[in-house]
């Protein structure tokens, strides 16, 4: 609906002289858009239509209300916006923009000076070792390298683009954040991107202080809300569609085993932030050999593949249990063998997830109170048992369950950061309520 329909009071107090080249008439309610406003005893300010006509508590009631006339404790920037101070009965005209639209603008330079920068960013990438490295060691690991290298290069430039770009709005002598923990912030994001195969032997070449993209974050010593204003403003910090970009040109490359022909397949950057920038041809084999020999690199966080099974209170088995037991599920007076004869069978668990698995978590009441080692399985009635020891001084023996599913069965990897997790399905099927 238009706004002059639906407010024809308010529509009257738009400014025609300082609205020029709007078509006020046909401004929707909703809009979004900055306008002047003139109320009858004259005061002038910008606001939006949806702002204009919203019954705001200092209103008091009346939409026509003009925040002049009736004067909250407000501060009211440049750029329209306002911030109300309950403290203050009186407002005041700021001559400069709000905080977030001084970073937006100052964000924008940024944008603007991206594409000048990509010549900084190419000779950076040219003289770092640890480019060099990551580069060279991924020719030596990663199959159609050399097809999948043009898009890879585009991703260091564009970050290190903007790097380069703060500096120079910044006025900055130097980059915000140190050169190998941005490159290595972008080797663990093409990682990501690369197959499942090659990423833990490449890890190697990545520096111990990478960085870390954030979905709105960019590390490093600089307005911490830049990342949020990038993002505002369309640039993609995550860059989601590398992984699709690298997957689709391998795909190509596979099917390229069988034909002699054909072309790459297309890969639309357009709207992507990348710079303009003339590949330049190097040596990825060389490289400052000094500086590389205090390298290292970053360790992956150690990975656990491992069976969670949940078990209930104490109880008395079945007579024919296929173990032999007499009592199933959880007591506090067990000894560590007694708890792990009656917690590794008999489960409906996958065979080949318990025969990938190093060890065996059993919970009960969300919290891990045994764990043990896992050396095989034999198989009962459908069900299986698992074969090994209780390891009674380990680690994850009362914290909570890492493999955190609904179902009482579940498997997964167990790492620094966490676990990835899959619950067994269907955990009905379980042989026995241990």
């Amino acid at each position: 609906m238009r706004f002059k329909d639906k407010y024809p009071e308010l529509f009257r107090q738009l400014d025609p002289a300082r609205n020029s080249g709007i078509d006020l008439e046909s401004v929707p309610v909703s809009s979004h858009e900055m306008l002047w406003w003139r109320c009858p005893a004259g005061h002038q300010w910008r606001e939006t239509p949806l702002q204009r006509c919203s019954p705001a508590m200092w209103k008091r009631g009346d939409v026509d209300a003009c925040l002049y006339c009736v004067a909250p404790g407000c501060l009211v920037y440049s750029c329209g916006h306002r911030s109300f101070r309950s403290s203050e009965s009186t407002f005041r005209v700021l001559a400069h923009p709000c905080a977030k639209c001084e970073i937006t603008e100052h964000t924008r330079l940024i944008l603007d000076t991206l594409d000048d920068s990509a010549a900084a960013a190419v000779a950076l990438l040219n003289a770092d070792p640890y480019y060099a490295r990551f580069c060279a060691q991924a020719s030596e690991i990663v199959e159609w390298w050399d097809e999948i290298f043009p898009l890879v290069e585009a991703y260091f430039v564009r970050m290190v683009s903007v790097y380069v770009a703060i500096a120079a709005v910044e006025h900055r002598p130097e980059l915000s954040y140190p050169t190998s923990s941005l490159l290595g912030a972008c080797m663990l994001r093409v990682l990501a991107a690369l197959p499942h195969s090659v990423r833990d032997e490449l890890h190697s070449a990545v520096p111990d202080d990478a960085g870390d993209f954030r979905r709105t974050h960019l590390p490093g010593s600089h307005n911490s809300e830049v990342g949020w204003s990038l993002k505002k403003l369309g640039f993609d910090i995550l860059d989601t569609p590398l992984g699709d970009d690298v997957e689709r040109r391998l795909q190509f490359c596979e099917r390229q085993r069988f034909s002699a022909t054909g072309e790459r397949p297309p890969i639309d950057l357009e709207g992507r932030h990348y710079p303009p920038f003339a590949h330049l041809p190097r040596d990825r084999e060389s490289g400052a050999s000094s500086e590389l020999r205090g390298f290292r690199s970053k360790q992956l966080p150690p990975r656990i593949p491992a069976v969670r099974v949940t078990l209930g209170a104490s109880s008395p088995a079945d007579t024919d249990d296929p173990l032999g037991r007499t009592h199933l599920g959880y007591h506090r007076d067990l000894t560590p063998q007694e708890l792990w004869e009656r917690a590794r069978g008999v489960w409906k668990l996958r065979a080949d997830h318990v025969a990938a698995s190093t060890i065996a978590l059993v919970v009960h009441d969300k919290t891990v109170v045994l764990v043990g080692s896992i050396t095989g399985l034999t198989i009962h009635r459908g069900g299986l048992a698992i074969l090994g020891e209780p390891i009674p001084d380990h680690r994850l023996i009362g914290t909570p369950d890492p493999l955190h599913t609904p179902s009482p069965l579940a498997h997964g990897v167990i790492d620094g950061e966490g676990a990835r997790s899959g619950a067994e399905r269907p955990p009905q099927q379980r042989w026995a309520t241990a």
